[in-house]
């Protein structure tokens, strides 16, 4: 299943305000559908004065400059009417401080009170986040909260049982609604803070055990549920939820293609394969693989490619020629160009979804200006809709190679090696089998070849009876 992560602000804007909207997804689904997409992971669409949405004011709404729940329920219709699932991105780790529930709680409310978590004489108040020294308590008035997350973000205090019947109502809302499944953020947080000690502490087995109260949940009430969770970790982090999710994205892997292609070493991509992808060499595969290289919280692809685009196109190639579920984030596919400052300035890999080669026309969003992405240069739909060498239609057509071979999600990895141009390995499932080669170098490259039924290529390849010449930054699949 081919999933495309979707920015509303920064996607169709059908009411001239600048802004994304729902209206403006519908209006736009057709173009999804021959993209190849199969299903929508919705970044938050619920209310949320932050940009990003991960700021929770409400979890039962839908933010007004987004729409309204009549919108979403027809969003949801007609994607389904085209084959397309909508998974909702649900951040349920933290709210905004101006959740009804933190400012009950700062109130005195004793219910509420205990749905966060407070400082007391143990906390050390200059403690910060190890991963870039931010700070994690902050004041509100007369007591300090933690906030993982930020000043803006007070962690939900998941000691409370009370607090995970809230949580199962807003999963059955969304579900009542018609959603196909739930995108869980920042998965591995719900139990990152050591209540006894007062020291932040990943808690493993009681993050696992409330997941496996809440999956069960889910799919008690729509048993085909898409659950997708996030755990950004090394491989042996993400190992211990292996089989919780029906779908883990994959990080290291994401780094693996990219530094594959970058630093021009098939080695980095054998060993990512072996390292992130074991389960489907072994075939013992507890949770599909959700692949990708880029999302809202990282530099965009082609950014990290000095703007190369038959780069970007050869780690495409690999995206989908890999078993699992390839996730595309918005503008991908065209290339859009995107960098972040840090983790709490991500706006600048969100700019606007250009579909006018002159930034401008109907439903173009205008939210932000685009300092990445400016005019007239060929980082548009309608430009690249032109040109059939456009990494637009490139990937187009491996969606559409991907689709005809939808076995390859769950076949088998076989046979993986490589030499200093080419990663080889082959794609097996019952009779089907597929050996895949990829050129991850600028130079040519000559293979040999045994029998086989019929190829195909992405980039460019000359096959002469036994000898395959394959280019640079392509790829060549052979049946046999």
């Amino acid at each position: 299943m081919f999933f495309y992560e979707l920015f509303v602000r920064s996607f169709y804007d059908s009411n001239n305000d600048g802004i994304g909207d729902i209206k403006g997804i519908v209006a736009k689904l057709d173009y999804l559908k021959k993209l190849g997409v199969e299903g929508i992971w919705l970044l938050p669409i619920m209310q949320s004065a932050a940009f990003h949405g991960y700021t929770v004011i409400d979890f039962y709404s839908i933010n007004p400059s987004y729409g309204t729940l009549e919108d979403f329920k027809e969003l949801i219709k007609e994607a389904h009417k085209r084959d397309i699932k909508i998974v909702l991105d649900i951040p349920i780790n933290h709210t905004s401080v101006k959740c009804e529930w933190f400012q009950k709680a700062i109130a005195g409310d004793k219910k509420y009170e205990d749905y966060y978590i407070w400082a007391n004489e143990k906390t050390d108040l200059n403690e910060k986040r190890h991963w870039d020294d931010s700070l994690i308590w902050f004041k509100y008035k007369d007591k300090y909260f933690y906030g993982l997350f930020g000043s803006s973000s007070p962690d939900l205090n998941f000691e409370n049982k009370e607090l995970w019947k809230e949580i199962k109502n807003v999963f059955k809302f969304w579900l009542d609604l018609g959603v196909d499944g739930f995108r869980l953020d920042a998965a591995k947080h719900i139990f990152d803070y050591d209540r006894e000690n007062m020291r932040f502490k990943y808690q493993h087995e009681k993050n696992i055990e409330f997941w496996k109260e809440m999956t069960s949940y889910i799919k008690s009430i729509k048993a085909d549920a898409i659950i997708i969770s996030e755990i950004w970790d090394s491989p042996d982090v993400v190992k211990k939820y292996h089989g919780l999710f029906d779908v883990e994205f994959n990080f290291p892997l994401s780094y693996f293609i990219k530094d594959t292609i970058k630093y021009h070493d098939p080695k980095i991509l054998v060993n990512g394969i072996r390292e992130t992808l074991g389960h489907y060499i072994s075939g013992d595969v507890e949770s599909i693989s959700g692949n990708f290289f880029t999302n809202h919280d990282m530099e965009r692809l082609i950014s990290g490619f000095d703007e190369n685009s038959e780069m970007s196109k050869m780690a495409f190639n690999i995206l989908f020629t890999l078993p699992g579920y390839p996730f595309v984030f918005y503008g991908e596919e065209i290339g859009m160009r995107g960098e972040i400052i840090d983790v709490n300035f991500t706006e600048d890999s969100q700019e606007p979804m250009q579909w006018y080669e002159s930034g401008f026309g109907l439903g173009q969003t205008e939210w932000k200006g685009c300092k990445y992405n400016p005019p007239y240069s060929s980082i548009s739909v309608e430009e690249q809709l032109k040109d059939n060498n456009s990494l637009l239609n490139h990937v187009k057509n491996l969606a559409r190679f991907r689709k005809e071979n939808k076995w390859i999600e769950n076949a088998r990895i076989y046979g993986l090696n490589n030499d200093r141009f080419i990663v080889k390995y082959g794609l097996k499932l019952n009779e089907r089998n597929f050996l895949v080669y990829h050129n991850i170098k600028p130079q040519k490259s000559k293979i040999t070849l045994n029998k086989y039924k019929s190829y195909r290529i992405f980039g460019f390849a000359e096959i002469n009876e036994d000898i395959a010449k394959i280019g640079g930054y392509s790829t060549l699949i052979i049946e046999i």
